[in-house]
């Protein structure tokens, strides 16, 4: 805090001008030379920093320490001496102490300044972030009271903006490739701190975005998000921070990436048994042309390089997740990634029910490619167990200037209201056929990924899942 301004109290010239010339430097310094001329300026001014000698001909450092602690904004208080008497032990011992800094003070000084600063900092912040989370106590009983999504919106930015840590707020409202302010105020998308852009409708086109400078702000604000998008009928997962799930030996990231290896195992099966035909076809057609001299050997050549190869990334993906939980974040095709979803669900599915796939956006998403296919085939599969006779299963792929968004909708029931809240926790299931752990592993797959997983149930059909990856910057 480089602009914290500081009092000096102490009679003694010397010391008085050294105090001065050190921290100057730093901060705003002024300088008194009694106790009254500190009672008067603690009175009439606001300071960050009081640094009092004990022994001065007045009024002692105690007495100017109290009248700033009584006087003053949780100043940092400090006093300075060269030994203790029982009256200064006595209030060193008081719960809401002074600093102590001996004479002759070296460089204690500006290392006791900068600390009590900074824990001020984070005494505020604390303060700052449970009061915050005590006026949301009322807020969703105020969203619930709003009709419009105009009404929606000015509740959401005004609780937003009383937030400490909160810089800048609005929401935008999406036509077809424009964007309009709806409430609130324009929102940059660089500079400092953080900054979100969540949706608070089903379709996305309703969107929340904040920049601020503290993580506990975040916090609140997705949390604040999370309470409009129920309202609008949008559920998403309630998982733990991801450091609270990957961090060594935490039993949950055991027993979520015990889960997904037996996700991905079934698909490691069936990638192979692919991958070994189209190699053993490849190699056979080598065989045979190489007899002939043809010169389609290269190609049949390259197609073999390239299923063998595919093997050996899967070989390496499935390695690296199993013993270190490494995941491989990279720029793909979304084209790619949905030939592999439907080569892995596409004949179950359509057993269910018809397949419709929208046309595909040609662009890339961040994703690591073995994992995020899972998370689509786990949503196609249970899309096609819930899909009645006649009914369809169709797949819409959108893509943003910032996102692609993968939407499966199917004319099931939709998720049992008992299990809406868990869903996306462990053994949520009440099918006799599962385990019940494919969503909290898509659910997992997607935090890993930096992406999103959410539900509502279709006003006209079944069951729409969402997932939501960033989009591949070029």
């Amino acid at each position: 805090m480089s602009n914290a301004r500081i009092l000096i109290v102490d009679d003694d010239d010397h010391v008085r001008d050294a105090l001065v010339d050190e921290l100057s430097e730093t901060y705003t310094v002024e300088a008194v030379s009694s106790g009254g001329e500190a009672f008067d300026a603690l009175s009439l001014h606001q300071y960050d920093v009081i640094i009092s000698d004990l022994k001065m001909p007045d009024h002692d450092g105690i007495e100017v320490l109290e009248f700033a602690r009584t006087h003053q904004r949780d100043a940092v208080r400090v006093l300075l001496t060269g030994y203790l008497d029982e009256h200064a032990r006595k209030a060193l011992m008081a719960p809401d102490a002074p600093y102590k800094v001996g004479k002759p003070w070296h460089d204690e000084i500006e290392i006791v300044v900068r600390r009590g600063l900074e824990q001020r900092e984070r005494a505020r912040r604390l303060s700052a972030s449970v009061d915050d989370a005590l006026n949301l106590s009322t807020f969703d009983a105020e969203i619930a009271e709003t009709c419009t999504p105009m009404e929606l919106s000015e509740v959401i930015v005004r609780r937003a903006m009383t937030i400490e840590g909160i810089s800048a707020c609005g929401t935008v409202v999406r036509v077809g490739t424009e964007e309009h302010t709806f409430t609130g105020a324009q929102v940059p998308k660089d500079g400092p701190g953080w900054y979100v852009d969540l949706p608070l409708d089903a379709d996305g086109d309703l969107r929340l975005r904040v920049r601020g400078v503290t993580a506990s702000a975040r916090q609140l604000v997705e949390y604040m998000a999370h309470r409009a998008q129920r309202a609008c009928g949008i559920l998403k997962p309630r998982i733990s921070p991801l450091r609270d799930l990957v961090g060594p030996g935490t039993r949950m990231n055991q027993l979520m990436r015990q889960a997904t290896m037996g996700a991905l195992t079934g698909a490691l099966l069936h990638d192979l048994a692919s991958t070994m035909q189209s190699l053993s076809a490849a190699l056979a057609d080598v065989t045979e042309l190489a007899a002939c001299g043809a010169p389609e050997l290269a190609v049949a050549v390259t197609d073999a390089q390239a299923a063998g190869a595919e093997a050996v990334d899967l070989f390496v993906q499935m390695r690296k997740f199993i013993r270190d939980g490494d995941v491989n974040v990279r720029p793909m095709p979304v084209a790619r990634l949905m030939d592999r979803v439907g080569r892995l669900a596409g004949g179950f599915v359509r057993q269910k029910a018809p397949l419709k796939i929208s046309a595909l956006p040609d662009v890339d998403v961040e994703a690591s490619e073995s994992l995020f296919v899972q998370v689509l085939v786990n949503l196609l599969r249970n899309a096609a167990q819930a899909s009645p006779a006649g009914g369809t299963v169709d797949v819409m792929v959108s893509a943003t200037d910032n996102e692609v968004v993968f939407a499966i909708t199917d004319d099931g029931p939709g998720v049992a209201p008992e299990l809406a809240d868990t869903m996306f926790e462990p053994f949520a299931s009440t099918g006799e056929e599962g385990t019940g752990l494919g969503l909290a592993i898509s659910a997992y797959v997607m935090q890993l990924c930096n992406g999103r997983i959410n539900y509502r149930k279709d006003p006209k059909r079944g069951a729409c899942f969402t997932v939501t990856l960033a989009r591949a910057k070029k």
